[in-house]
């Protein structure tokens, strides 16, 4: 049987709740994601347990390894995505997909209309992936992120128009 040429293809995960342990995790994916907002590891667990938190993992399977996230929060009928976050080696083969996805399962359960995002200018990748899931440009914040100082882009979907 000849080999596989995107052995990627095949790559098996499964997105799950956070759980406490998973802080360190997040600090490992972090370390490696410099575009991603760096909050402290103690901040996702409160999160997680805090009234509309919504904190979801990706681990690699079979090995267990947490090698994505997503967080975000919802209040009332709008939603945020406040950080997703892939370890490089995993990037690239639709994990912060299937993270954004299962999100907006969850907030189309919680009756959810609009979601709403930042996104470092720069970020030209999350930006592509965000408007295959029906987000649209929507505002400008000047100076947003520091180190280095850069301009968010504001984005939203209607949660009935997303993927």
């Amino acid at each position: 049987m000849a080999s596989d040429p995107h052995p990627a293809t095949r790559l098996a995960f499964k997105i799950r709740d956070f759980r406490p342990t998973d802080a360190q995790a997040i600090s490992g994916i972090l370390s490696n994601s410099a575009e991603a907002a760096q909050w402290p590891p103690e901040s996702y667990p409160k999160l997680a347990t805090s009234p509309g938190g919504l904190l979801l993992i990706s681990e690699f399977e079979p090995s267990g390894e947490a090698i994505a996230f997503l967080a975000a929060r919802i209040a009332a009928d709008q939603a945020e995505v406040l950080n997703i976050a892939t370890l490089p080696d995993f990037r690239r083969k639709g994990i912060a997909s299937a993270l954004l996805a299962a999100s907006f399962e969850r907030f189309r359960h919680s009756s959810v209309s609009r979601v709403f995002l930042e996104l470092r200018e720069s970020n030209s990748p999350a930006r592509a992936l965000y408007q295959r899931h029906g987000f649209v440009l929507s505002g400008r914040r000047k100076s947003y992120y520091q180190h280095p100082a850069e301009d968010a882009l504001c984005m939203h979907s209607d949660i009935t128009s997303a993927l």
